[in-house]
């Protein structure tokens, strides 16, 4: 699809708009309604590939329904909308369904499209003669809409550190634990989010943990083209190595890992120009590359098994739990996590005692959250 021609400043028409309570103006459309064919490029809702449009009968306030392929993960968001005439004006928000036209301002963009609607059918179009066709649906399908979580309520977690930015959420069966940009490893009480005495993990620059092997620690550098990974123990020795180009003769740029029975690493794979499973028996010498399944979803950050299966945490649509299908290359179900603002960011998952725990950056501070998917 080709970008839209007409992008308007939020500014020049802050005038439509006065705030998400307000009641639509005659001629906004209504209903819900399907993508059907078209060459407009709507990626400004932020949910990939569009699939549905809900209109709300009572706000100004459109929402996106969509997918993230080829992995199939939904995303939902929304956009203000106004029609003015034969012109219909979005101003998206990549959150899960808020509306915060409050908080515009004049580096906001709004995204104006010609349009007109003809029985069952809504065409959307742009001065360069590109459009995008819908059908009325009575509703938008139940297996299109997003799940919320259902998180606990948070907990503070204040390591007097900030946490390593390439790192994840661990857990050793008993206890959390999160890495700090010292080079530490911090133990962290999952209940309370008390955090223990930090202890000296490497001195070098593999401290980018990102999954646990019976008590030790597999760490990356996060440098270069980030192809190898370490086993590193409390102490700083390391005790195992892979390097995906010259152990497993499959170069991977590194992003994620977990370790149930075998080492699952997960990068880019730049020979293939796509994302990628390595399954590793790396207790076996020399390591041994037993699986190599694409996986390719640009947005996952984080890996954790959780009952057997493997979880990710993901940056789209605002961000999403979800349990995978690595055979498959698919998403199997997902979740909406609460909303953050900013620069704020989820920085890690880990399964623990049943639950899925969840740390987040908020502002200056850490907050542990758990869900039971």
């Amino acid at each position: 699809m080709k970008r839209t021609a007409w992008i308007l400043p939020a500014l020049v028409l802050a005038l439509v708009l006065a705030s998400c309570s307000s009641p639509p103006a005659p001629g906004k459309p209504s209903d819900s309604w399907r993508l059907v064919t078209g060459d407009l490029d709507l990626a400004f809702f932020g949910v990939d590939e569009l699939g549905y449009l809900e209109f709300d009968p009572e706000r100004p306030v459109v929402r996106a329904f969509g997918r993230l392929e080829p992995v199939g993960l939904k995303g939902c968001t929304s956009a203000v909308v106004e029609a003015s005439g034969p012109v219909l004006v979005f101003w998206p928000d990549h959150g899960a369904f808020n509306c915060r036209l409050g908080t515009a301002g004049p580096q906001d963009l709004g995204f104006a499209f010609a349009y007109r609607r003809e029985g069952s059918t809504l065409t959307i179009s742009d001065s360069g003669g590109r459009s995008a066709r819908f059908e009325r649906v009575d509703r938008v399908p139940d297996a299109e809409r997003c799940t919320p979580a259902d998180p606990s309520e948070p907990v503070a977690v204040d390591p007097g550190v900030s946490l390593a930015y390439a790192s994840n959420l661990l857990s050793d069966g008993s206890k959390l634990w999160i890495s700090g940009r010292d080079r530490k490893v911090y133990p962290v009480q999952p209940d309370s989010g008390q955090v223990g005495t930090g202890q000296t993990l490497t001195g070098s620059s593999y401290h980018h943990a990102v999954a646990m092997q019976n008590g030790d620690f597999w760490a990356h550098c996060d440098c270069g083209f980030n192809e190898d990974i370490r086993r590193v123990r409390i102490g700083g020795t390391t005790v195992d190595a892979v390097d995906t180009q010259a152990d497993l003769g499959h170069a991977l740029r590194i992003r994620a890992a977990a370790w149930n029975g075998r080492l699952w690493l997960w990068g880019y794979d730049g020979d293939q120009e796509r994302y990628t499973f390595l399954v590793v028996d790396s207790d076996a010498e020399p390591d041994l590359l037993e699986q190599v399944l694409p996986f390719d979803a640009h947005g996952l950050r984080n890996l954790t098994f959780h009952d057997g299966a493997l979880w990710g945490l993901f940056r789209f649509a605002g961000w999403q739990l979800a349990e995978l299908d690595p055979d498959a290359g698919k998403v199997v179900r997902s979740y909406t996590l609460p909303r953050l603002d900013g620069f704020d960011a989820y920085l890690g998952l880990a399964s623990l005692n049943g639950r899925i725990y969840l740390i987040a950056e908020k502002g200056d501070a850490y907050e542990l959250y758990s869900v039971a998917p």
